[in-house]
């Protein structure tokens, strides 16, 4: 009898086989095979050690996210302040973004994620001893946001960046997807346990414990062997910044996806931050509830990243963008209706699919059509757009929460986000003719 052939194994595909006595299977390795199929750049072991730390920290920082929104609901019972402190986060983008995408074309993009996550892990043991020993206040939660705003300015860059440098430009969609699913992941999990923090130790020790989780994306740092490499040594800040300025506003895709993600940085993005008046003045849930809610987010971002890296090529990006913004647009619209707390999860599970996976695509777009040399400045350019602008709905969806109510306020929202939606598929064909004419320098 004829023994089957088994097709050979990468290195990593060996590793992955051969790790477990359970799983050196035909049918586990067609799995893995599957896996890497539609996850290609799991195969580099640098790219695999960055997301397992960066996937730690994720999940400490959004637990701050959701406990730092429930600490200011707590001490000022106001949703416009609880707007104001998520916007003071992403107002430095608009002062610093620029300079941060110089630092990252002039310096080495992993010194900086070791220089900027230590900084955060310093804030964060900061802003969570306060809160242990009372001694926090909404001027101190400003600040601290502010600052470390400042830092993230400059770690959102490199960190894409980075991305870039660790993939080939045949397998970025596959690590922005999972870029998007790490996150994702961290939305899911840092809420739930944010929430039983809040409910056990106070929202001090969420903080204290996002700041023990940097460790992780330090030490995966230390570990990734990456030659040291400058885009750009000697770079004039004002210089630089004209030339990134210009490069991307001349490129017509590059500058139609920055108008298309500032719009939804604006109406899009800013549902989150009312997510804690919603738990608790609509759905009457505490802290727990309103993990779930934000949760619910995350799962369905997983979902819609595993969708794109599998079918990414079957389809245009148009369509999932188009799919994508239809679906986060009418989902929450649904959501803003129901005062049912499982109604809600569900319908922000769909939120979370049909945002993330326009905003994969976006990001894979960007990252494909930027040259090299100017990947700093534009992926800062991107940043600027993306969290500099989400300041302005920030405040705008907490004042108009205050003055109308959070589910006016959401319905409002949905509805400029499925008109933005309407305007991308109508002018389609316009920004492909221009993008040929930048091609071939007519």
């Amino acid at each position: 009898m004829r023994k089957k052939k088994h097709l050979p194994f990468s290195p990593e595909e060996k590793f992955l086989v051969s790790s477990s006595n359970n799983i050196g299977t035909i049918r586990h390795s067609k799995l893995v095979r599957r896996i890497f199929r539609s996850l290609p750049v799991l195969k580099n072991r640098n790219y695999r050690l960055y997301f397992a730390g960066q996937l730690i920290s994720i999940i400490g920082s959004w637990m701050q996210v959701a406990a730092l929104a429930w600490l200011t609901l707590q001490l000022t019972n106001s949703a416009a302040l609880v707007g104001l402190v998520s916007a003071m986060t992403g107002i430095p983008a608009l002062f610093f973004a620029l300079f941060g995408g110089i630092i990252v074309d002039s310096f080495s993009k992993k010194n900086i994620l070791l220089v900027t996550n230590f900084c955060a892990m310093i804030l964060a043991f900061l802003l969570g001893f306060l809160t242990v020993f009372g001694l926090i206040n909404l001027t101190e939660i400003l600040v601290i946001a502010f600052v470390g705003g400042i830092i993230n300015a400059i770690f959102t860059p490199a960190h894409f960046a980075y991305i870039s440098e660790l993939s080939k430009k045949s397998t970025i969609i596959s690590a922005m997807s999972i870029n998007a699913s790490v996150s994702s992941l961290g939305r899911i999990i840092g809420p739930a346990i944010a929430g039983i923090l809040i409910v056990l130790v106070g929202s001090g020790g969420a903080f204290i414990l996002n700041g023990i989780s940097y460790i992780a994306v330090l030490v995966a740092l230390l570990l990734v062997n990456t030659p040291y490499k400058v885009t750009n040594q000697h770079l004039r800040p004002l210089q630089a910044i004209k030339e990134g300025l210009l490069y991307s506003f001349r490129h017509p895709m590059i500058r139609v996806i920055f108008l298309y993600v500032s719009a939804m940085s604006i109406f899009a993005w800013s549902f989150s931050t009312i997510i804690p008046v919603m738990a608790k003045s609509v759905f009457h849930s505490d802290a727990q509830g309103m993990g779930y809610l934000l949760s619910a987010v995350g799962l369905g971002a997983i979902f819609a990243t595993v969708v794109v890296s599998t079918f990414a090529n079957r389809f245009s990006k148009l369509t999932f963008i188009l799919l994508g913004n239809t679906f986060f647009a009418v989902s929450l619209f649904l959501f803003s209706m129901t005062a049912n707390l499982y109604l809600g999860i569900f319908y922000l599970f769909l939120v979370g699919a049909g945002l993330v996976s326009l905003n994969v695509v976006l990001g894979t777009m960007v990252q494909q059509m930027t040259d090299e040399k100017y990947h700093g400045r534009v992926s800062s350019l991107y940043f600027l757009f993306y969290a500099g602008l989400m300041f302005i709905g920030n405040i705008e969806i907490g004042y108009l929460t205050d003055f109308v109510g959070a589910g006016n306020a959401l319905r409002l929202n949905t509805v400029i986000v499925f008109i933005i939606g309407l305007f991308i598929y109508y002018s389609r064909t316009h920004v492909r003719q221009a993008h040929q004419r930048f091609l071939t320098g007519s």
